[in-house]
């Protein structure tokens, strides 16, 4: 064989086997062990390929590291992202039941080489499952601490740490974010959050609600409470006179702000005088996902909103300005590009205005909204460039950066391809030169070793 029929034939049947193998190895080898939030050491073989989800929050976690078309099976309550529904609709993903109730019969109808359960509530379930042979993880977070380590841990199990990785470190970045913010708020806004309408119940401490109301800079009124989902009555919120009032907006919401008003003695209560009474998407923040940053900056832009709108400064010399809400605020100093989302109305347009210093930014100023370049205006100011433009909302995440790094990909192109290929070719040079007939079982040898 020719040296150049075989150049030829390594780049295009052996270089993507051999880049295969490096990315397998680099997000750990299988089998691996780890132990799950129950504490059971559980031991996988393979990346798996068919996993069963018995809970939304652990159908978003998979979704998020790119295992959407491994996922077989989802409850009835699993709706995010939407493609979900898509897939049930047309029948590429099972409804095994609800998350109460999973059919131990519909999950192992499947055949998952996984399955993904949650919580406390689900214990004699998975001891079932386990008991028939069948490989599950089981996930039990409390806070947001533990939030992060299950992405981590599914991330690890299912051979997608890299992506892990990143979902972990923007949720943390955006957490921090806000609690920083908050940190310098000039008072803490006592908040009930009213869970259920009848009989009326709250969070209690030990909850995560409980923990992002206080990374939101404010008191949850029933913190103190010696149970984590307390049942509680009019007088007693009437007393604690809360400053702001949450009411979740999904399966567990139905009540209005004209229904509180219309509650015999609530009118006296602060927040319902001020028409501090504000719905969330309950979603956000009992889901423990990759979500729950959505969570936090949903109770802070309403408990809060002084510290996320108009002027926005990242420190002495970046700023945002804008008519919407700011978040996420983040600048990336090595590779010089400023990240935060701007979140209004539907059909509403947000004006945005970035100060930043010309030798924070390589090459021209650009900006990116959801990926895509945006026209922007750019004058100088100092030695600073002011970039100003307009786009619709609800939610945009939006990129400044100069020519020489946008779009993102670029760097991490050259770094994850181009360097790699010009060592494959020095290696391959070599070899060709020392010995054609057998370089082609020589690559193989090494890249099965």
């Amino acid at each position: 064989m020719s040296p150049s029929r075989a150049t030829a034939l390594i780049i295009f049947i052996i270089l993507p086997l051999l880049f295969s193998i490096l990315a397998a190895r680099a997000e750990g080898g299988f089998p691996l062990t780890i132990i799950d939030d129950f504490g059971r050491s559980v031991t996988i073989s393979a990346p798996p390929k068919r996993i069963v989800s018995t809970a939304p929050s652990n159908t978003e976690i998979l979704f998020a590291l790119g295992l959407g078309d491994n996922v077989v099976g989802v409850t009835r309550y699993c709706d995010y992202p939407p493609i979900v529904l898509e897939k049930v609709k047309n029948k590429q993903i099972t409804v095994i039941g609800g998350y109460a109730d999973p059919s131990f019969e519909g999950v192992v109808s499947l055949s998952p080489d996984l399955v993904l359960a949650a919580t406390d509530l689900q214990s004699t379930f998975v001891s079932t499952i386990q008991d028939r042979g069948i490989v599950v993880i089981s996930l039990n977070p409390k806070n947001t601490n533990d939030v992060v380590h299950d992405l981590a841990l599914v991330g690890t199990a299912c051979g997608r740490a890299s992506a892990a990785d990143k979902i972990i470190n923007d949720l943390q970045r955006r957490l921090s974010y806000i609690s920083d913010r908050t940190s310098k708020a000039s008072g803490r806004p006592k908040v009930y959050y009213e869970l259920w309408y009848d009989p009326l119940m709250s969070f209690g401490s030990n909850t995560v609600v409980d923990e992002l109301i206080a990374k939101a800079g404010a008191d949850n009124i029933f913190h103190d409470s010696q149970t984590m989902y307390p049942i509680v009555n009019s007088e007693m919120v009437i007393q604690k006179n809360p400053d702001v009032i949450i009411v979740p907006q999904g399966y567990m919401g139905g009540i209005t702000k004209a229904d509180f008003e219309k509650r015999a003695g609530w009118n006296t209560i602060k927040a319902v005088k001020e028409g501090r009474i504000y719905t969330v998407d309950e979603n956000l923040l009992i889901r423990m996902g990759p979500r729950i940053s959505s969570g936090l900056e949903s109770l802070a832009s309403v408990i809060h909103p002084e510290l996320f709108t108009g002027k926005i400064y990242y420190n002495a010399s970046i700023a945002v300005t804008s008519n919407s809400t700011v978040f996420a605020l983040i600048y990336d100093d090595a590779r010089k590009l400023l990240n935060f989302t701007v979140i209004g109305r539907n059909g509403t347009t947000a004006s945005v205005r970035v100060e930043i210093p010309q030798r924070l930014i390589r090459g021209s100023p650009m900006a990116l909204v959801d990926g895509i370049e945006k026209a922007i205006s750019v004058s100088t100011s100092q030695d600073g460039f002011i970039v100003e433009f307009t786009t619709s909302l609800s939610t945009r995440n939006i990129v400044v950066g100069g020519s020489e790094t946008i779009p993102e990909f670029r760097e991490a192109f050259i770094v994850a391809l181009i360097l790699p290929l010009f060592a494959v070719f020095a290696i391959l040079k070599f070899r060709i030169n020392r010995t054609r007939a057998s370089t082609i079982e020589s690559i193989c040898a090494m890249c099965l070793s």
